[in-house]
């Protein structure tokens, strides 16, 4: 009986050790490779600090605060002729006045669009009063344009789930299988383009609106499914992992010698084939994907960001403090994984060259 209930536990211990290590293969690679390191070395890896995960600040610290349009619902029954007249009204109805940020952007899009056409119209028409205070309109919202570009974007729901802390790391690396990759690089042309032409889209009738609006939407549904947040935890499970294994090493380098002359030992020998099989092997190939993963993602990250800050800052646009914190937040954890990854390198090498070899030698 004693003999079954110890077998019952052993394979009950395996399978949530298996599960785990599904959930999170990377956490299990970093665990068997400190293991591997503390035995053959014979030291223990210096305690870490906790790194936090940069979440994305809440919706309501990174509020924004638009000016009030001064075309009102009189007003626009006056455009009899203009395409703006429909703008407005959609813009005024109950979908109009409830849409989100995305909603808001394609019509402030459409008005800034829109508006010079309808303003020489209204001048042959003889209302220059309405033809002047749409003037002033649309100029008003294209310099708020930024700002709605940034609450639709970079703080917007879908940018959000992009950076959202994953459950697990089980699915992760996707060895260039983003979904969301084509997505932002298709958000980054379009910013460029409404930033600097804003004008760029007049003409469109309103079947090419409509046809925008579905492809605009769907473009930051694509972009929600993108796996930003799983980059920044997996660079955080390597920081930790990293520098566990870094301090193991630099025990051996900074006291006792692994080898006292140039020459190999066993234990030598043995921190050799940890190295190749398990770091090179494993976590380098890992790693190796999740940086191509980042580079992809901030390759379009970056530009949509420093044109948006940029674009801001010229119009004297609020920025939210909390935004350029996580983003400094976020950006420093990317820096340390780099830093880690060559500090541990260059470690094992040391370590190495006290015994003559060279790792893979």
């Amino acid at each position: 009986m004693k003999t079954s209930n110890k077998l019952l536990c052993l394979v009950l211990s395996a399978l949530l050790t298996g599960a785990c290590s599904g959930k999170n293969q990377l956490a299990a690679l970093w665990h068997d490779y400190q293991s591997r390191l503390e035995h053959v070395l014979q030291r223990q890896a210096t305690p870490q600090d906790t790194i936090a995960f940069p979440h994305l600040p809440k919706p309501r610290e990174l509020s924004l605060e638009f000016a009030r349009s001064e075309i009102d619902l009189l007003d626009f029954l006056r455009m009899r002729r203009c395409a703006l007249r429909d703008t407005v009204a959609q813009r005024n109805s109950i979908l109009g006045r409830h849409g989100d940020a995305a909603a808001r952007l394609i019509f402030e899009l459409r008005f800034i669009s829109q508006a010079p056409a309808c303003e020489k119209i209204l001048i042959e028409d003889g209302q220059t009063a309405l033809a002047g205070q749409l003037k002033i309109a649309a100029q008003a919202k294209q310099k708020q344009l930024p700002a709605r570009i940034f609450a639709a974007s970079v703080i917007g729901p879908e940018f959000r789930a992009f950076w959202q802390m994953p459950i697990d790391l089980s699915a992760y690396p996707l060895y260039g299988k983003d979904p969301s990759l084509n997505a932002l690089a298709r958000w980054q042309r379009w910013q460029t383009q409404w930033l600097e032409q804003p004008h760029s889209m007049a003409g469109w009738s309103s079947l090419k609106w409509q046809q925008f609006s579905a492809e605009l939407l769907n473009t930051l549904g694509e972009i929600r499914l993108g796996a930003g947040g799983s980059m920044l935890a997996a660079q955080r499970e390597n920081i930790v992992g990293l520098t566990a294994a870094s301090s193991i090493i630099n025990q051996r380098i900074h006291g006792r010698p692994l080898c006292l002359k140039p020459q190999a030992t066993p234990a030598a020998t043995h921190f050799r084939g940890a190295l190749s099989t398990v770091f090179i092997a494993q976590l380098q190939k890992q790693s190796s994907a999740i940086n191509q993963h980042q580079f992809d993602v901030m390759k379009n990250i970056q530009p949509i960001e420093k044109d948006l800050l940029a674009a801001m800052s010229t119009n004297m646009l609020a920025i939210p403090k909390a935004y350029t914190a996580w983003q400094k937040q976020r950006d420093e954890l990317l820096r340390r994984a780099t830093k880690a990854q060559r500090h541990h390198v260059s470690l094992a090498g040391a370590l190495l060259s006290q015994c003559g070899l060279q790792a893979g030698g």
